[in-house]
């Protein structure tokens, strides 16, 4: 793995939370993304002048954040799909949770399931 830090770590690990926001099932796709993202990387990058004195071209950079821009998200899914689609994955992932998460999440959610809700139950 090419994972060396923390940060590379939650950068790597942040886009299936993304996607389950953003992607849903729709009548040609069971994972059609819904939404667009633009992830903007931030380098900590080392001084150009040092890099030139230890010998390298092109000086070194470490990841040390990022930022995601959503644009796009297509909110109409959110209260209405077809009969044969779904809505966002983020709702049968949560409704799916045993109760004790639910519980922590909001105590509403506890004993629930997709036939629960009306946007997410057929």
């Amino acid at each position: 793995s090419f994972r060396t830090s923390p940060i590379v770590d939650r950068v790597l690990d942040s886009n299936p939370l993304l996607e389950a926001f953003g992607n849903a099932k729709t009548v040609r796709n069971d994972n059609s993304s819904r939404f667009g993202k633009f992830i903007q990387l931030q380098f900590d990058a080392e001084d150009p002048t040092h890099a030139a004195y230890a010998g390298k071209a092109v000086p070194s950079a470490v990841l040390a954040g990022s930022r995601c821009e959503v644009y796009l998200l297509e909110k109409s899914r959110v209260v209405g799909h077809e009969e044969e689609e779904r809505t966002y994955h983020i709702f049968y992932q949560l409704l799916a949770a045993p109760n004790e998460e639910k519980a922590e999440i909001w105590d509403g959610l506890v004993g629930t399931d997709n036939e629960s809700f009306a946007y997410v139950g057929h």
